[in-house]
């Protein structure tokens, strides 16, 4: 068995207006296609965030709460998306008036990181590889 890359991440959205404005107008995630329940209701949106790799966004059909970071671990951790500059990224998060919730650091990977989130609250780590980084050896 050979893994050849991410697939998708999927989350729950509880507004996915709010959720296309950050995914697709700020990040520049391109939305895909919709698929519908078994009742012909909206159910999830695919974003192709490159060529094979995409966000999966269920609607909140249920309406059951979620579990947020610090009081349940409901197995999502955060979605780490690779950036060729961190800087520029930053500068263009900010200037999108999107949430910047770290400064950039350098990680224990030998990795550039900086940390957002959706309006879910959904943690969402950038990284730029470096020469030395972990990732790459």
């Amino acid at each position: 068995m050979q893994i050849k890359q991410i697939a998708h991440v999927s989350f729950k959205v509880t507004d996915m207006n709010a959720a296309l404005k950050y995914y697709v107008d700020g990040l520049g995630f391109t939305d895909k296609f919709e698929l519908n329940d078994e009742k012909n209701r909206p159910w999830i949106k695919y974003l192709e965030i490159t060529p094979g790799q995409f966000l999966e966004l269920f609607y909140d059909l249920d309406n059951r709460e979620k579990a947020t970071h610090g009081y349940q671990f409901d197995g999502y951790l955060h979605l780490s998306l690779e950036v060729e500059d961190i800087q520029t990224l930053e500068q263009s998060l900010r200037a999108k008036g999107l949430p910047v919730n770290s400064e950039i650091c350098f990680g224990p990977d030998n990795s550039y990181q900086l940390w957002s989130e959706d309006p879910d609250g959904n943690q969402i780590e950038f990284m730029q590889y470096t020469p030395d980084s972990f990732q790459l050896r």
